[in-house]
């Protein structure tokens, strides 16, 4: 079962959106660090509808602790603009960590040089939009993933 991973989400319409997402894939939903909302907060219960339930989340509160014990021992990619490797280009498998940063600052840059090669963006053709919206871009990557997924075992 793939794993996206949000690593200090500030927006809870986006979490709740994903988490909803998430539900629907039947995929699991870690939220990470320092948030920037309460876990009850309205409006990402609002976005998630009635489906929280229905949804496999944890949150992590240690950012650090969280991301050191995931490399040890997973297969996970790291959603950034910086990236000059498309989605498209990666190989997802089904165990696989998918994580995006934070909607102001995206994945800290010591995490980013550290893993570069497990980087990877979706590319925009017009260079002034800096990013898209990250529940969208969850659901870009989520949806490439799975699709690849699906194909490999066919």
């Amino acid at each position: 079962m793939l794993t996206i991973v949000l690593y200090e989400p500030q927006i809870p319409p986006n979490t709740g959106n994903i988490g909803r997402l998430c539900a629907a894939t039947d995929t699991t939903l870690h939220i990470v660090g320092n948030i920037g909302f309460d876990l009850t907060d309205k409006k990402m219960k609002r976005a998630g509808l009635d489906y929280w339930e229905h949804i496999d989340f944890k949150y992590f509160p240690d950012l650090d602790r969280y991301h050191r014990n995931l490399v040890q021992s997973n297969r996970f990619h790291l959603l950034t603009t910086k990236s000059p490797y498309a989605y498209t280009s990666r190989q997802f498998m089904i165990n696989d960590y998918l994580i995006f940063g934070s909607e102001t600052t995206g994945i800290n840059e010591n995490i980013l040089t550290a893993h570069w090669e497990l980087t990877c963006t979706i590319p925009m053709k017009n260079p002034s939009i800096r990013s898209l919206n990250l529940a969208n871009s969850v659901s870009i990557v989520l949806f490439e993933a799975l699709r690849q997924i699906n194909e490999n075992q066919s």
